[in-house]
This record gives C-alpha cells, structure tokens and sequence, in this order.
C-alpha cells in the first residue's frame, strides 16, 4: 500500500515538473495587456512602448487602426509606410 502511495506521488511530481517546463514553450503572448489600473495597453509599432489606449494617439495605415505613445512615433512609422 505504501508503494502504491509512493508510486502516485513520484507520478504527480512527474507530471507536474514536465508540465512546468513545457509551459513557456506554450505561452502565447497576451493581445489584452492590462496596466495596474486595469486600462487596456496597447503596443506602439514603431518603439515596442506599451501605452494606455486612453492615452495613445490612434492612426489609421493602409486601413489598419494603429496606436503611438507619440507624434514623433507616429509620424516616423507614417514616413516608413508611405
């Protein structure tokens, strides 16, 4: 009975520490970035800042809508996609 005991927790401690690992290689990023107020971020495509959508300034781009944390962000990634 004892091995038997034994033998489930070994398999739990398995399970658990090969799940663990393979955790990261299934992490998909997480498109509904919250700040710590709870306000959607939003991910400037020029620099890689996280802004709050509040707070960025929203351009639309060959017909796709696109948040900057500024106008010289704006302005640089306009120029880029012209």
């Amino acid at each position: 009975m004892i091995r038997l005991i034994l033998l489930a927790v070994l398999f739990f401690l398995g399970y658990t520490a090969v799940k663990a690992l393979l955790r990261p290689l299934n992490k998909k990023p997480n498109p509904a970035v919250r700040s710590r107020q709870g306000e959607t971020m939003v991910q400037d495509p020029q620099c890689g800042a996280y802004v709050p959508v509040n707070d960025a300034l929203s351009t639309t781009v060959a017909g796709k809508q696109h948040y900057f944390c500024s106008k010289k962000c704006r302005n640089l990634y306009r120029a880029g996609h012209k």
